[in-house]
């Protein structure tokens, strides 16, 4: 993680695609290491059935609300990001979702 940290001091302003993936890439692992945590602790555990209540969740609130950015329709779901990813992949899978690049976010929709 400090590798990471002192490879975004480094970054030349005019290097917005590197910062950018830095920081993704630190954010990832700041997750990986929480979600670590939480398994070894036996506090997170992941079936088919949540995903799918998941999945449940995430076509409710685009069907309620319309298209929303990855960002808000996690807020609106409010599940773990990792249960969150697994329903989306879920319904993109049945070819349930269309997916839109909005300046570093998505925007999802029911397709």
């Amino acid at each position: 993680m400090t590798s990471i940290l002192m490879s975004l001091t480094s970054v030349n302003p005019s290097q917005p695609e590197t910062f950018d993936r830095l920081l993704r890439r630190a954010a990832a692992y700041c997750w990986l290491e929480r979600f670590k945590s939480q398994t070894s602790k036996g506090a997170f555990t992941v079936n088919y059935d949540h995903i799918g209540e998941t999945a449940g969740a995430v076509w409710e609130a685009l069907s309620k609300e319309g298209p929303l950015t990855f960002a808000a329709l996690m807020e609106e779901v409010n599940a773990p990001q990792s249960l969150f990813f697994m329903a989306i992949g879920w319904l993109s899978r049945e070819d349930k979702l269309h997916f839109e690049p909005a300046g570093g976010d998505y925007i999802v929709s029911l397709a």
